[in-house]
């Protein structure tokens, strides 16, 4: 369908939409008095009363609709005080109503172009977590981690499935690397990967609307907005500066530390998981070989690959045979050797860490400046050619049959300078794509 079919498709769609809003502002203030017998109207002399519905009050003349829908106009000095007292509290309450209606109508449509809805959507309480208390043998304890994984929890369930002893090295560990690096730079880091999810959430309707993610087909675009706002919640929440403290790695017990973070993330990433399963991304299924004596073999397949893992047991738990006996000591071993070679020196650089916040917060301040849905487009149009290779895979980009229902001409109507360039630039890519 060509862009000129779907912008006359868009302005008759806007053409009826304001016709049914009209229809309902009439509604809205009129029905209340089609709803209850007509009212008594009497004449300043008493010569005269009739029946008739009121229909409104305009300065000084108050409209009635007598039987067979005849209107007439009657100045309210004509009528006695009952009468007149009606006709001004009918017109105050008639008043009253229709500004009602145009506070909500117009609520509504601030509402509609708000950058995201009021209040923001939140995901589904994830399932609680589930320790593995009576989960024996190797075939069962897998699939209890993969539920805790898509129950959000896989960090909880990972700790709890090493040996005492391994989670003590890896505590101890954890904390003699938060020694060698400068918290406050990578606090700094990671709230600005927060502002990224914060950005996306509290604009998620200007972000979807983008021109180049309404050219997703239907199924596409679906994709990519529930994966957009689930990894973009889970960073909003997860990396929230005010609730996640590292430097409490020093003195909180680790799993403690894990338990609070859980109680954010959970929900996220419980519902990433679900959006990887409607996508079709396959979940891995076990096949557990030669379980005997404290080791086992297990067959791993997902999709089309497949890979063996070695098991051993290590104080009742399985373990993956590189992460056991000396092959563990090993890596911690490198590991602390490592740490100690960094003498006072951070492992990850203050200016690498520095840069990266410097360099988010620069690239999305034009965005968080955005007034409208186009300022919006305009300035994060960079970033959403950087992730087009990522948009792309969410299914196929169809410009020329208008696959996808609404695009992004439809949003604004009648595309300007801006939308057009966007829309031969985006057509140009796909060529040059298919090798055209």
């Amino acid at each position: 369908m060509s862009f000129c079919n779907k912008y006359c498709r868009s302005q008759f769609a806007g053409f009826y939409g304001r016709c049914a809003l009209f229809g309902l502002i009439v509604i809205a203030v009129s029905l209340p008095n089609r709803c209850r017998a007509a009212d008594r109207w009497t004449s300043l002399d008493g010569s005269r009363t009739v029946e008739a519905d009121f229909i409104g009050l305009w300065g000084n003349q108050v409209v009635l609709e007598l039987a067979g829908q005849r209107r007439v106009s009657v100045s309210v000095d004509d009528l006695i005080a009952e009468s007149r007292i009606q006709a001004r509290r009918m017109g105050e309450d008639q008043q009253r109503r229709r500004s009602e209606t145009m506070q909500q109508i117009h609520a509504a449509a601030t509402e509609a172009a708000a950058p995201a809805p009021t209040p923001l959507p939140k995901p589904p309480t994830a399932p609680a977590y589930q320790p593995a208390i009576g989960v024996d043998g190797l075939l069962a304890r897998l699939e209890w981690m993969d539920q805790q994984n898509r129950n959000g929890h896989g960090l909880i369930a990972a700790f709890d499935s090493l040996p005492p002893s391994q989670q003590s090295d890896l505590e101890r560990m954890l904390r003699m690397s938060l020694e060698k690096i400068n918290l406050r730079a990578l606090q700094q880091a990671l709230a600005a990967m927060h502002s990224i999810g914060e950005l996306t959430v509290t604009h998620q309707r200007w972000v979807l609307s983008h021109p180049r993610v309404q050219a997703l087909d239907d199924v596409a675009k679906e994709n990519f907005r529930g994966m957009l706002l689930a990894v973009a919640g889970l960073l909003r929440e997860g990396l929230n500066p005010e609730l996640l403290k590292l430097e409490d790695l020093a003195t909180v017990p680790l799993r403690s530390w894990l338990v609070d973070f859980d109680q954010r993330a959970a929900p996220r990433i419980a519902e990433i998981y679900q959006h990887l399963e409607s996508m079709g991304v396959s979940q891995p299924a076990y096949e557990v070989q030669a379980e005997k004596d404290g080791q086992a073999a297990v067959v791993i397949r997902s999709g089309q690959s497949q890979q063996t893992v070695n098991y051993v047991s290590v104080d009742g738990l399985w373990v993956p045979q590189d992460l056991a006996g000396e092959k563990w000591t090993e890596a911690m071993k490198n590991w602390e050797t490592g740490l100690d070679q960094l003498a006072q020196s951070a492992w990850i650089s203050d200016t690498i860490l520095q840069g990266l916040a410097m360099k988010i917060d620069t690239d999305l301040q034009p965005a968080r400046s955005a007034q409208s849905a186009r300022e919006f487009h305009v300035a994060m149009d960079g970033l959403i050619i950087q992730i087009s290779p990522l948009i792309a895979q969410m299914g196929s980009v169809n410009l020329r049959s208008g696959r996808g229902g609404q695009s992004g001409g439809d949003y604004y109507g009648e595309m300007d300078d801006y939308e057009e360039e966007m829309r031969m630039q985006m057509e140009m890519e796909m060529e040059m794509g298919s090798g055209r």
